[in-house]
């Protein structure tokens, strides 16, 4: 058995989770933030040349989705069905590269949430006992007094909290504070950005409350959710349940070679509203399991819509597979990242995503394949030359790729995720200025510099191979469809070590096609 001190040495693979979604109504784009921030993380890690495990998936066991489904007056397997295809249906227009789709309803997941329990009881971290206070619906989540805002859910303003009395199972979280507080000294990353950190050691310092981890089974409630082992009369509420799918999804209990290939998990992406169960509740049962934690945990702040909070329950939300349909793939997934900070909220906005397509995906990058595409079949008819002697604005461009490479893996390692496409975008605009000052289709007409020509082509098709992989984790359609243009083969798992360097791979010739990025009309 694990224990939360350890590492598995056996672990080579890069796994990478998102918070599962409740399926209480289709996705927005709240939700679309945070898995395409993910992707970008495992499609960096792929191209790397590591093995790499990314899941996410639905939260299905709570009583809001029962709720969603007697109020659209179906039953609860038709519902998380319907609910099912909308989710994957989403992610899979947005190219979210998960290797784990994980729907709490599978039987797999039941047992792992019943030997958690299992464990938890064995430990002596269970106990029954009655609980009192304000139960929110939309986010499973019993508040005080204190913690209401003006009588209302402080994540979700339109939801008035029931006052629930039940006496239900508690996990002892109080046990666990000096614990929890030595492993964040000793691990001072592991909740990224570090602002969020301090939040988290603000709540062990205030004392910490043991909480619920059942429900009764009841005749109000249709008996929905994972049952409790020993105990007939309850469900397992909503941690013991929804956390638990990270071990589920890397093979916990059923599998434990391929669970000690996996887990430790590398990174939890998480909105801030669940820092609290992710960082201090899921921590403490995993210790009390006897197993290791994950290595990090990755807090993004909100997205709003127009300046407003999104929310289903007040219908302020936006369809990402009708945002797709209209703009394409790479137009959102490019909107979304630009100036993606992790330690603030963003903010979505139409009239934006139009003006960041026209002026940077259009003018900055599709233009600039265009020309180069263009000027290589019209001078070398569609043969890339062979380079001749490199001048200064050469050494230059070579320099800024170097810089480019080296300044996005640092800042994706260290989540900055909006500065590293903004990296790359420099290496865009540089490339666009080398062509302005280098001026092929001057050169063009002097049959004397013709040597010089080929090497501003090269360097043209050359910084294009170079831009198509490193954005591939940011807009892997486009990447694909440039370098189909430069006559490659698509970018492949571990091409950032491999072809990551300048002239490491031969060119040949160049395939004119459509237009990368046409103008949208405002």
């Amino acid at each position: 058995m694990f224990h939360s001190s350890e590492q598995s040495t056996g672990n080579k693979a890069y796994y990478i989770t998102t918070a599962i979604d409740y399926p209480n109504g289709p996705p927005h784009i709240g939700h679309t933030f945070e898995k395409v921030a993910a992707d970008v993380i495992a499609r960096y890690h792929r191209l790397l040349g590591q093995e790499t495990y990314f899941s996410i998936g639905l939260d299905e066991n709570s009583q809001h989705v029962v709720q969603a489904a007697i109020a659209h007056n179906v039953d609860l397997v038709t519902w998380t069905d319907r609910m099912d295809e909308s989710y994957r249906l989403a992610w899979s227009k947005l190219e979210i590269s998960n290797d784990r789709w994980i729907r709490t309803t599978e039987e797999r997941h039941f047992r792992a949430s019943q030997e958690m329990i299992r464990r938890a009881q064995e430990r002596g971290d269970i106990y029954k006992s009655i609980y009192s206070g304000w139960y929110c619906p939309n986010d499973n989540t019993f508040y005080q007094d204190e913690d209401l805002v003006n009588g209302r859910c402080p994540d979700h303003p339109s939801i008035v909290p029931e006052w629930l009395e039940e006496e239900n199972y508690f996990f002892a979280l109080s046990k666990y504070s000096d614990r929890l507080l030595a492993h964040f000294n000793d691990h001072p990353d592991f909740i990224v950005p570090t602002v969020w950190q301090s939040e988290i050691v603000g709540l062990i310092r205030q004392g910490l409350r043991d909480f619920a981890v059942s429900r009764r089974v009841n005749q109000t409630r249709l008996p929905w959710g994972v049952p409790f082992p020993g105990d007939p009369e309850h469900v397992i509420y909503v941690w013991y349940d929804a956390l638990t799918n990270y071990i589920t999804a890397a093979g916990f209990p059923d599998d434990i070679a391929l669970f000690e290939h996996y887990w430790p998990a590398d990174a939890h992406v998480i909105g801030k509203n669940v820092t609290r169960f992710h960082c201090l509740y899921w921590p403490a049962m995993l210790m009390s399991a006897g197993l290791p934690l994950p290595r990090q945990v990755a807090v993004h702040g909100f997205m709003t819509l127009e300046g407003a909070k999104i929310s289903k329950s007040s219908g302020n939300a936006v369809n990402p597979i009708e945002l797709v349909d209209e703009f394409g793939v790479d137009a959102i997934r490019y909107y979304l990242l630009h100036n993606l900070s992790f330690a603030s909220d963003r903010d979505f906005t139409r009239e934006g995503l139009i003006r960041r397509y026209n002026d940077e995906l259009y003018k900055d990058l599709g233009n600039l394949l265009n020309r180069v595409v263009t000027m290589v079949n019209r001078y070398r008819g569609g043969t890339i030359p062979t380079p001749g002697p490199i001048g200064e604005l050469e050494m230059d461009l070579q320099r800024v790729a170097i810089e480019t490479r080296e300044h996005a893996e640092v800042e994706l390692g260290a989540w900055e995720i909006g500065n590293a496409l903004r990296s790359v975008w420099n290496f865009v605009r540089r490339t666009n200025q080398y062509l302005e000052q280098s001026k092929p289709w001057i050169l063009a007409h002097e049959p004397e510099k013709e040597a010089q020509l080929n090497t501003v082509l090269y360097a043209a098709v050359e910084s294009m191979r170079l831009l198509a992989l490193y954005l591939a984790p940011f807009i892997p359609n486009a990447s694909d469809r440039i370098v189909s243009q430069l006559g490659l083969e698509p970018i492949s798992p571990g091409a950032w070590v491999r072809e990551g360097a300048w002239g490491s791979v031969p060119l040949t010739t160049v395939v004119a096609g459509p237009l990368l990025f046409p103008r949208i009309e405002m």
